[in-house]
């Protein structure tokens, strides 16, 4: 018996694990298949909430609070566990290749400005290629934002599964759920391929299957899996410094020698290869903005499901009508951004019931 059970070892359950464990609470964690082994792994690691989230809300403000805590976060795994997460906070470049693109850049440049945020507007070639000399001379302009990143989720991902082991995790793998366990009303627990499990608190944060687990008690919510699709290139001889977004594609350059590329976005059910015009369009759409691309030796190409919900907002919180049962899910392609506030602001909500800040993203506005 473990006073909270997690179901689902990604980024998210295992963030979870980790602050749980580091306030004292003692969790189990449960995976059926390998630690951050779906859309973890297969994520670009990227740390950009000025990007991803196109418009004021409380989707940006969630994603800002979030790259605020990564420093220390990032900082505080490393000296407990002696891995290296390569979090790098040099910021990045959102790049316009023609007028239509200047002008719809312009016109977000201008919202991010007046709300605060600390972005700069590079307004020609040579501004540009100040920041990235690489890019292509048909760039225009571009929103340079100096404090967003990226990190290495996989290498983070190993790092948390590490720290989750020396903080008394139980850590589960290979466990297939196959039921939920209630009594009197209330969620006790799990029933598992290797036997039951029990917990005062049972949170759900499995990913893309996260719907399937909730159907298990007839609870019917709007996560659906996305497919993405990835690439990775060899940086030698390509000396790339910064992050680059475009329309059509984003390019990082990782510490490891690697430069990640990217991404779709299909619906393919629960089906993660990768195909050929996944394969096509990414290379199609990555190689405009930096033409060393061409000469880059291909490294490898992967495929992971991200967990979407109807209305892009994750599910955070307590399960209606159903006592002792939450959700931690549906953070779509942004999962490794959310992780640290996910994991503070429910780990809050499994130890003192807290729900205020939760409140654009619980459960009950679909159920």
């Amino acid at each position: 018996m473990s006073d909270c059970l997690v179901v689902g070892g990604g980024i998210i359950g295992l963030s979870l694990a980790y602050e749980l464990s580091r306030r004292g609470v003692s969790v189990s964690l449960v995976e059926q298949g390998e630690w951050g082994g779906q859309a973890s792994s297969a994520a670009a690691g990227m740390l950009a909430p000025l990007k991803e989230f196109t418009t004021p809300g409380p989707m940006l403000d969630l994603g800002m609070e979030s790259l605020v805590l990564y420093p220390e976060w990032a900082a505080r795994l490393e000296e407990f566990t002696g891995g290296d997460v390569q979090l790098s906070l040099d910021g990045l470049l959102t790049v316009a290749l023609t007028e239509e693109e200047v002008q719809q850049l312009a016109d977000k440049y201008r919202w991010q400005k007046e709300a605060g945020h600390a972005v700069e507007w590079l307004t020609n070639t040579a501004q540009v290629k100040e920041v990235e000399p690489l890019l292509t001379d048909q760039v225009q302009a571009a929103i340079y934002s100096p404090y967003e990143g990226h990190i290495n989720n996989r290498m983070l991902l190993r790092a948390l599964a590490t720290a989750c082991q020396m903080q008394g995790v139980k850590l589960l793998s290979g466990c297939v759920v196959n039921g939920i366990a209630v009594k009197g009303g209330k969620v006790v627990g799990i029933e598992t391929s290797t036997g039951p499990l029990r917990a005062a608190q049972t949170v759900i944060s499995s990913g893309a299957w996260a719907g399937m687990m909730l159907e298990l008690l007839g609870v019917s919510v709007p996560i659906r899996p996305i497919r993405g699709q990835i690439a990775a290139v060899s940086s030698v001889g390509i000396p790339l410094r910064t992050v680059i977004f475009g329309t059509t594609g984003y390019i990082t350059p990782k510490k490891d020698g690697k430069i990640v590329i990217g991404a779709t976005e299909d619906e393919s059910g629960f089906q993660r290869d990768v195909t050929m015009a996944g394969l096509a369009s990414i290379l199609q759409g990555t190689m405009p903005y930096v033409p060393a691309l061409h000469s880059a030796a291909f490294l490898e190409a992967w495929g992971g499901l991200r967990p979407a919900t109807q209305d892009g907002k994750p599910l955070l919180g307590p399960v209606p009508g159903w006592e002792g049962l939450s959700i931690a899910g549906g953070h779509f392609r942004n999962g490794i951004l959310l992780s640290p506030i996910t994991a503070k602001w429910m780990a809050d909500f499994v130890e003192k019931g807290e729900t205020e800040r939760l409140s654009p993203f619980l459960p009950a506005r679909f159920l």
